[in-house]
């Protein structure tokens, strides 16, 4: 009897050991690639569905913009010369897309960074729970 007792059971080699120790690490990864995976999946999918409903609200917002300008030609028009009437609200959209064009950063830029950035780089969990943030994946 030495300083240092042999605690295994008979039958257990070192071997065996290692073994154990290699394939608990192997199901480590593959239950590690799993969840970067499905975490992938999930900002994708919030990503894309995102970007499709914006696109949509593009798309059916514009139909209305022009909807809604020809009816203001129209009603402008009324007092005014119609082609002035028409230039009355070209100039308006001109005046908005150089609002867009001067505060293009902090208009479109920031916001979209902001989105990708908390979609992407996640706080961690502890961190959150102390600044009282929630998270759609927090049960």
């Amino acid at each position: 009897m030495g300083f240092f007792r042999n605690n295994r059971p008979s039958g257990e080699s070192t071997g065996d050991k290692i073994r154990e120790t290699g394939n608990i690490l192997i199901r480590y990864l593959r239950l590690t690639a799993e969840d970067l995976r499905l975490t992938a999946a999930e900002k994708l999918t919030v990503l894309f569905s995102t970007v499709t409903f914006f696109a949509l609200v593009l798309i059916i917002g514009t139909v209305a913009l022009v909807f809604v300008s020809i009816g203001i030609g129209h009603w402008l028009a009324a007092t005014v010369a119609p082609l002035m009437a028409y230039l009355y609200i070209a100039i308006f959209y001109v005046l908005i897309l150089a609002v867009l064009i001067i505060f293009k950063r902090q208009l479109l830029i920031d916001p979209i960074c902001r989105f990708v950035t908390r979609l992407i780089v996640e706080a961690p969990k502890l961190e959150r729970q102390n600044t009282g943030e929630k998270h759609e994946t927090d049960s």
